[in-house]
């Protein structure tokens, strides 16, 4: 087997890209699954504090890092803000990046993709239903 240099530098990509949607994408079903079964629009209102209803800034939706800058509290009102949306944004970026490394840059991704969200999508809907 010849060592070939830039299987490093696709695998390096495949995760980055792994990492990014899989961020935007556990934000997208964080906001599924809290919205699905309070039968709420996923169009409107814009994202919000449930508590305070302020709505929020693009400072606020940054996945992982807002929770975490701001010690898992809304910066409006301070109100909590469940370890739920940190779990299952790091969830779906596992899972997400898993599949950019197994998969790579195929149509065959996309099916992944929208499977991810639907799988940890209906399993917080269930988790959290009990």
């Amino acid at each position: 087997m010849v060592f070939d240099p830039s299987f490093g530098d696709i695998l390096a990509v495949r995760i980055v890209l792994g990492l990014v949607i899989g961020l935007v994408l556990g934000s997208f079903t964080t906001m599924l699954s809290y919205r699905i079964p309070r039968r709420l629009s996923i169009v409107t209102p814009p994202s919000h504090c449930p508590h305070c209803r302020a709505q929020l800034t693009v400072r606020d939706l940054v996945p992982v890092f807002s929770w975490l800058s701001g010690k898992g509290k809304c910066r409006y009102c301070g109100h909590a803000i469940g370890a739920r949306y940190i779990a299952i944004e790091l969830l779906t970026t596992l899972a997400v990046t898993a599949a950019f490394v197994g998969i790579g840059l195929t149509p065959a991704l996309i099916a992944a993709l929208l499977g991810i969200i639907a799988l940890v999508t209906m399993i917080t809907i269930n988790l959290e239903r009990r």
